[in-house]
């Protein structure tokens, strides 16, 4: 005997086949921006290059300065990632996508940070550098979570359209 006999085989496994859709698309979605961002954060590194030549930065706060001048496009479209999740998305768990994002972030800027910490320096790193380079790495994902709430609490408190 059936414990719910109200409810088919069939419409268990559809239902099942819609949301394993969705959730492959939105994952899909998120990957996609992940990657279309840091696209975008390298082009404003290098649109940026003349700026940073002409700067200069002296003492461990102009070092720790240096690394966070230095991950501002990573935060700018950190923000603009989010926002565009929340915007995309039709989920009720926008929450877990976001965080999803975030931890993208804090995973590629962990390899980033990694990769600057091993790499061949002159002198060896000061305690700036250090300070500035896991700063740099942890920013985008807050600045990813923070905008993902703000945003999505937003949009929950914004007045329906008229349309």
């Amino acid at each position: 005997m059936r414990c719910f006999p109200h409810v088919s085989i069939s419409s268990t496994t559809a239902a099942a086949s819609v949301m394993n859709k969705q959730t492959t698309r939105n994952m899909l979605v998120v990957l996609g921006l992940w990657t279309f961002s840091r696209v975008v954060a390298w082009v404003l590194n290098a649109l940026l290059i003349v700026v940073n030549n002409r700067l200069t930065f002296t003492g461990d706060v102009g070092i720790v300065t240096m690394w966070l001048w230095e991950g501002i496009p990573n935060d700018v479209v950190a923000a603009l990632a989010a926002i565009t999740l929340v915007w995309v998305l039709e989920t009720r768990k926008l929450l877990a996508w976001v965080g999803t994002l975030a931890a993208l972030y804090l995973y590629g800027a962990g390899l980033n940070a990694w990769r600057l910490l091993t790499h061949a320096w002159r002198t060896p790193p000061r305690t700036a550098d250090y300070i500035g380079i896991l700063t740099q790495a942890i920013i985008p994902a807050l600045t990813c979570l923070a905008v993902g709430l703000w945003q999505d609490w937003r949009s929950a408190t914004a007045l329906p359209s008229p349309l």
